[in-house]
């Protein structure tokens, strides 16, 4: 249900005179706000941007200034017409693996590939494996710098018709063909041009279908063997024969990986079918095959390949892994060769040349284990200098060993120029060791990301104790991966980015910064805030990260003296303040704290909140629609509460309308609230609660009606009559035979109850006549599709008829915590007649 009913946000703005104002805030800067430093843990909002329903879905590079964010998820995401999203669902149900793209800006989900695997029987459940006869598949999409270009790998094609491209393909319709082929090939997908915007601002932008672009196929090769159907036992499969693309800032180069022989380019061939290092280049529409290697003589299968190529912004220069012997001087040892090694050169559009051997390791004789890590994504920085990979060796600054290989893998930062070696930070010495970091570059090349179980403090040594450092906890066990960043000039100095608070060993949290670090994108296995949990299991989802600057800081951090907070908090339906403990007497119908997914306020006075007024329209608010629902930078304003970025309806001088974010756990212990006004900082404390139930109401506050509407007739709604509603309302058969007369279901309009159970809720309606509605009298409880707001369907009883003009006050017990809307004395009416 949509709210039609225009909500008036509650508003503190005040009549004191312009100049009154400015002194006061002037004031409180002199006493409160202190300049700030930079801080080994800034603070970060973290917001989920998709919601795959127990699927997976994994964000795999953003644009250079951080709108656009590519993801490759099975689940159902985006409506499937973007350019009329208000009359269509999702297209994804059948569960393939699609190609997806975020716009901050739009805050939208757009699905750029729609493909349906080939099924041995139609009217059998495309998700069942055993019943795809060829799995048709869209993976890791790359995109471009400028934001224009996607590049993927897909099966979603047929040789013989060129229409058929992953963008609408059905392989119900291909199947012979398929099953002919099939393997994986190289597409380009064209981002529709967009108008520049602030994202800052969070203001609406111009609506644009960003999956009204054009698919060109890049590749086209005969596959190396043919696809395999599913059973019981397999999963189904086709050959990957054309690999982790990789581009350059406007994607003009793209680098890959092949194991297909693509004949007559650079006067080199692929007849062994190696897996090779390939480039295409899009404005001279041709291929240059960069690598050529040979296996071992009499070698039954190809046991050297090369790997996971990156690219400089300008296309120029070109690093890969591969575990062949190019014969590079000075020569490895014999029983060194064919081991995995990380090699760099410089590309100008057709050919490579200076190629260098950047890590120069021994084999791993004991247990055959593979020792560099150059995992696929961006570890070339943008400029070319500085390259990234993990190793397992100890090494020194010119390359060389130092002593015996180490069960556990470190960053390395390459610098090209200079070709030397630097450590960034320590590596794990025992257990499990650590994750895959995924070391990457800010778009700028001036900063490090990687992600990191372990545990540094703020010069990148280890600490002695596991409450000490940037992650620490209560020991061993106590594992949570957290994004870090560290500057390429001072690569072991230290900062943590993201705050999990939860034990969480993740092995593909790999970090997209965008040109600086003010903006990331990742995913992650566990509930952030943004309603992982909620969803359905803790599955990979996408999530978008700001770290904003900050320039001041209120109330002034330690050491300086421990200052109030200037925060007050309120219920956002009809503005109850929220005192911990509650005041005894309460006259002002305190709460205790708000719930998840909560219409709020927070209020100040001595600090300002935002520079000037902005407001989101409820239209604009769609859960349904719109990831996330609502800005989280609004004016240049953002709040979080626990590192989770809270949606914003209203900012102001004095006030911000906000949703507490939908996946927060309850807790007796107040979360930390941060509000960043264009760089200063607000602190404050709130506790989250399971339920908090708070009626709409026409005043936004003590009294008034509630906003009720009878839903009976669910294609009729109306609102509450002059009159009152009726206990009885006539409505058309669900057969279509005539009209019935059944008890009336209202609708009420509340917020507070995101996760409550209609078991957990009574409805206490109190005038000439009262009743306590719950068990079967509760018909459903949930979210409206309105960020915020929530809806309550009761049944009206007949021993309510004549109760007259009435108050309204919703009860919630959720384990053991009894909450309620505004007590009796000020409690929202309705008239039931």
């Amino acid at each position: 249900f949509f709210v039609k009913q225009a909500f008036r946000l509650s508003s503190a703005r005040g009549t004191t005179a312009t100049v009154a104002v400015s002194l006061l805030f002037i004031l409180s800067a002199f006493i409160s706000v202190q300049a700030q430093t930079a801080s080994p843990t800034p603070d970060s909002f973290v917001a989920q941007i998709t919601s795959a329903n127990n699927l997976n879905s994994f964000a795999y590079g953003i644009s250079g200034n951080g709108r656009f964010v590519v993801i490759e998820s099975t689940g159902n995401l985006a409506p499937s017409d973007p350019a009329n999203p208000t009359t269509v669902e999702p297209n994804n149900a059948d569960g393939n693996r699609e190609i997806f793209l975020f716009d901050y800006a739009q805050r939208r989900l757009f699905q750029i590939t729609n493909t349906k695997h080939a099924l041995k029987v139609l009217t059998t459940s495309a998700t069942d494996n055993t019943n795809i006869e060829v799995e048709v598949t869209n993976n890791r999409p790359v995109i471009s710098y400028d934001g224009k270009w996607i590049v993927f790998s897909s099966n979603a094609y047929v040789d013989a018709d060129a229409s058929a491209t992953p963008k609408n393909f059905n392989g119900n319709n291909f199947k012979d063909a398929l099953k002919a082929d099939g393997n994986q090939e190289l597409f380009m997908y064209r981002i529709p041009d967009v108008a520049d915007a602030d994202l800052t601002s969070g203001a609406e932008v111009a609506g644009t279908n960003l999956a009204a672009g054009t698919i060109t196929r890049i590749t086209r090769t005969p596959a190396s063997f043919l696809p395999v159907a599913g059973t019981t036992t397999i999963s189904a499969s086709s050959a990957d024969d054309n690999r982790f693309p990789a581009v350059n800032d406007d994607a003009s180069i793209v680098a890959f990986v092949s194991s297909r022989n693509i004949t007559n380019v650079n006067s080199r061939s692929n007849a062994d079918l190696n897996a090779e290092i390939f480039v295409y280049n899009r404005t001279a529409n041709s291929f240059s095959q960069l690598t050529q290697t040979a296996n071992p003589a009499n070698s039954a299968i190809n046991l050297v390949f090369s790997a996971n190529p990156s690219l400089s912004g300008d296309g120029q220069t070109i690093a890969f892994f591969s575990t062949a012997d190019f014969a590079i001087s000075p020569a490895e040892a014999t029983a060194d060769k064919g081991n995995g090694e990380i090699y760099i050169a410089n590309f100008n559009g057709t050919d490579i040349s200076n190629l260098r051997q950047v890590t120069r390791t021994p084999t791993d004789t004991t247990t055959g284990s593979t020792i560099n890590a150059f995992s696929f994504g961006r570890r070339l920085s943008r400029n070319g200098q500085f390259l990234l990979f993990e190793t397992r060796a100890e090494l020194n600054a010119n390359g060389t060993t130092n002593g015996a290989l180490t069960n556990f893998l470190a960053i390395y930062l390459y610098n090209v120029a200079a070709n030397t070696l630097t450590k960034v930070g320590p590596r794990a010495t025992s257990g499990f060791g650590d994750v895959l970091r995924f070391p990457t570059f800010t778009g700028d090349s001036s900063t490090i990301v990687f992600a990191s179980a372990l545990n540094f403090r703020a010069d990148g040594t280890a600490p002695t104790s596991d409450t000490d450092g940037l992650n620490a906890g209560t020991g061993p066990n106590d594992r949570r991966t957290q994004i870090f960043s560290s500057p390429v000039a001072s690569p072991n100095s230290f900062t943590r980015l993201t705050n999990v608070p939860l034990a969480n060993f993740i092995s593909d949290t790999a970090p997209f910064p965008s040109e600086t670090t003010r903006r990331i994108a990742f995913s992650y296995r566990t509930e952030l805030g943004g309603g992982n949990s909620e969803a359905g299991g803790n599955l990979a989802e996408a999530f978008y990260m700001l770290v904003p600057p900050a320039t001041s800081e209120t109330p002034a951090p330690a050491p300086s003296p421990v200052a109030a907070s200037p925060l007050s908090f309120f219920t956002g339906a009809s503005v109850r303040p929220v005192a911990t403990p509650l005041p005894s007497p309460n006259p002002d119908d305190a709460v205790t704290g708000l719930a998840p997914g909560m219409l709020a306020i927070a209020r100040a006075t001595t600090v300002t909140l935002a520079p000037s007024d902005r407001q989101v329209s409820q239209n604009n608010a769609q859960e349904n629609l719109r990831r996330p629902p609502l800005p989280i930078e609004l004016n240049g304003v953002s709040v979080a509460i626990g590192n989770a970025a809270a949606g914003l309806y209203f900012v102001g001088m004095n006030q911000i309308n906000f949703v507490v974010p939908v996946g927060l756990r309850a807790s007796d212990l107040a979360y930390p609230v941060v509000v960043n006004n264009n760089g200063a900082v607000i602190r404050g404390s709130l506790v989250v609660k399971a339920a908090q139930p708070d009626l709409l109401t026409t005043t936004n506050g003590p009294g008034g009606r509630a906003i009720v509407f009878n839903v009976t007739n669910p294609l009729a709604a109306t609102p509450e009559p002059p009159d009152g509603f009726p206990v009885t309302t006539e409505r058309p058969k669900a057969d279509g035979s005539g009209n019935e007369t059944v008890p009336t279901e209202l609708l009420i309009m509340l917020t507070g109850v995101r996760n409550v159970l209609p078991g957990q809720v009574t409805v206490v309606i109190n005038g000439a006549k009262q009743a306590s509605l719950s068990g079967t009298a509760i018909v459903s409880v949930g979210p409206s599709r309105t960020s915020g707001f929530d809806q309550i369907i009761v049944r009206l009883p007949p021993e309510l008829a004549g109760a007259g003009d009435s108050t309204i006050v919703v009860q919630t017990i959720v384990g053991g915590q009894i909450a309620t809307s505004r007590p009796e004395a000020t409690a929202p009416r309705i008239r039931i007649k």
